[in-house]
């Protein structure tokens, strides 16, 4: 594909660019990564990137202002998406800046860098089943350098594990779809599955008409539309934070943390665990493992049976809110 350089794009990669061993030749300043967000929630992304830019080129060490960059990166790509394909904003370019920006951030690892660094991975994933189908995504794979938290790769494997054999997996927040893919893709795992991103399918035209085809279906219909069609021939596995929007027009039955549409299909047989949560939890919870006891929770209000079963470890406060 030509890519047509434009100024802006020059400027972008100058900056995503810089070496990590560029010497310090400021002190962080704590403020500016709060500063860019502002700015760009006032609807100048652009000016913001520039911003951070200046600064990370003096302040090489600031791994929040990395972290910000990384995420402006990531929102580019996906507007990319959203709004055509535009050759002069090329995609895979975004997520290679949001890949060396958020290589800068994991020197400072938070659960957030990792966080988004994983998601980068999943984005080019997604992209390989826009432009060449569902199986060049699995044949591809993923890099087995996990960088996503511990307990999110434990959700996605319990999403996996949840889901019967040859069943549809939709997922719905990036948590989800982190973890999901992640296990899925890195390793090898459930390779009798389809994952499917329902917000990609809505928005992306590109992206519905590849799946639509791996799926056998037409290209035309909605999200909810499209898994009642694929819910006539096989399992439609719904993750917990999958929209209302988004159900298929078929019965749903509650199985395991999943909610399920379609034939009945062989369960696969694999433990489900939240050790790794309920260690995070315990010790020193973040914003990151308290969303993700919300999707177990979501969870629960289809599968009351987890609250008494999965997620005892998890401690009384959370069992006693999943159920309601």
């Amino acid at each position: 594909m030509h890519t047509a350089w434009t100024p802006r794009l020059v400027a972008l990669y100058g900056l995503a660019a810089l070496p990590a061993s560029l010497p310090a030749q400021a002190a962080i300043d704590p403020s500016v990564a709060p500063r860019a967000a502002a700015i760009a929630n006032a609807g100048q992304r652009a000016r913001a990137t520039e911003m951070l830019g200046h600064y990370l080129a003096t302040a090489p060490d600031d791994g929040a202002a990395w972290l910000q960059l990384g995420r402006f990166y990531l929102v580019d790509g996906r507007e990319w998406h959203q709004e055509g394909h535009e050759q002069e904003s090329p995609g895979p370019l975004f997520l290679d800046f949001a890949a060396t920006a958020l290589d800068q951030a994991l020197r400072l690892p938070t659960d957030s860098s990792r966080l988004l660094r994983a998601l980068v991975e999943v984005e080019r994933a997604a992209l390989v089943a826009e432009t060449d189908g569902w199986l060049a995504v699995q044949s591809a794979g993923m890099p087995r350098t996990a960088h996503a938290p511990l307990f999110v790769l434990e959700l996605g494997r319990n999403l996996l594990n949840s889901c019967p054999l040859g069943g549809v997996l939709v997922t719905a927040s990036d948590m989800e779809t982190i973890g999901v893919w992640t296990v899925a893709l890195s390793r090898g795992d459930r390779a009798d599955l389809v994952l499917l991103l329902p917000a990609r399918y809505r928005e992306d035209s590109a992206y519905r008409a590849s799946m639509a085809a791996t799926l056998e279906i037409p290209p035309v219909h909605s999200v909810a539309e499209a898994l009642t069609l694929v819910a006539g021939r096989r399992p439609v596995c719904l993750t917990p934070a999958t929209a209302e929007a988004d159900l298929p027009r078929a019965a749903l039955v509650p199985l395991k943390l999943l909610r399920v549409a379609g034939p009945a299909a062989p369960e696969f047989a694999a433990p489900l665990s939240v050790m790794d949560l309920a260690a995070t939890v315990l010790a020193r919870p973040t914003a990151l493992s308290r969303e993700a006891v919300a999707d177990y929770q979501l969870a629960a209000r289809y599968n009351p049976l987890l609250c008494v079963s999965l997620l005892v470890p998890l401690g009384a406060r959370p069992r006693d809110a999943c159920g309601r």
